[in-house]
């Protein structure tokens, strides 16, 4: 199974158009794609106008072929009014050498990641709205990445499975990304993840990893254990990013 990414920024009046859209045009388009699995839109609970695309497929090939067959391309058009121009702007001299500056549109960033281990299908109908996807990002150290695999599909996740109101979840292969391993999963509501996170046995989780996690990432512990004062942030560092479901559906 292959995962694809498109983060963009939206207008601040193209929230609501842009559901609509996706829900309408892109969602058919996709469940028209051959080897496409899942599509959803995904709403950043930390950064109010950031969206993602999310699709999973049956293989990396099937993905490359929907991008080169032109179908993404169709499909960006669908959207491209509601989506933010860049911050960044080019300058140049005019005919008449006045100096002119033009605002360099925003290019949707795609990111794609090859899932470590997959047997289980995805659920037939997932939640819209009250759903939320956990994307766990963590740096593992030179040597480590089988043990973590291991780790993670044999004793992880079978039983972040069972916790109640997970969904769905899988691990997703990064490393060539400064050795990242992401774990991504599907949760029936916010208040789970929370739950999850505070109460829940995520903390045992990660203590069953914490030996292949990076060098700096282990000195930022041993600091934290010694001195409750003392605080570091690191390049290392856990990352967790939640986004609400928009809209979505899994295609058999």
């Amino acid at each position: 199974m292959y995962l694809r990414m498109v983060e963009a920024i939206v207008k601040i009046d193209g929230e609501e158009l842009l559901g609509e859209i996706y829900s309408d045009k892109i969602l058919s388009s996709l469940g028209n794609t051959p080897g496409c699995i899942f599509a959803g839109l995904l709403h950043s609970r930390e950064q109010n106008r950031k969206y993602i695309s999310l699709t999973l497929w049956q293989s990396e090939k099937d993905a490359f072929n929907y991008e080169v067959s032109g179908e993404y391309q169709r499909n960006r058009e669908k959207v491209q009014d509601f989506l933010e121009s860049g911050s960044e702007w080019k300058i140049q001299l005019s005919k008449d050498h006045t100096v002119e500056y033009i605002p360099v549109p925003a290019e949707p960033i795609i990111r794609t990641y090859p899932v470590a281990k997959s047997e289980d299908p995805l659920p037939a109908e997932i939640p819209v709205h009250s759903s939320c996807l956990r994307i766990l990002s963590l740096k593992i150290n030179t040597g480590y990445k089988e043990e973590f695999i291991h780790i993670f599909n044999s004793d992880i996740l079978p039983e972040l499975k069972k916790v109640e109101g997970c969904l769905f979840a899988f691990l997703l292969d990064n490393s060539e990304n400064n050795g990242e391993m992401i774990s991504l999963s599907i949760w029936d509501h916010a208040d789970s993840v929370d739950q999850y996170e505070t109460s829940g046995p995520y903390k045992s989780f990660l203590e069953k990893v914490d030996h292949t996690l990076g060098g700096l990432y282990q000195w930022k512990m041993a600091l934290e254990n010694r001195s409750k004062t003392k605080t570091a942030v690191t390049s290392q560092d856990i990352k967790i990013s939640k986004f609400s479901l928009i809209t979505g559906k899994t295609f058999t």
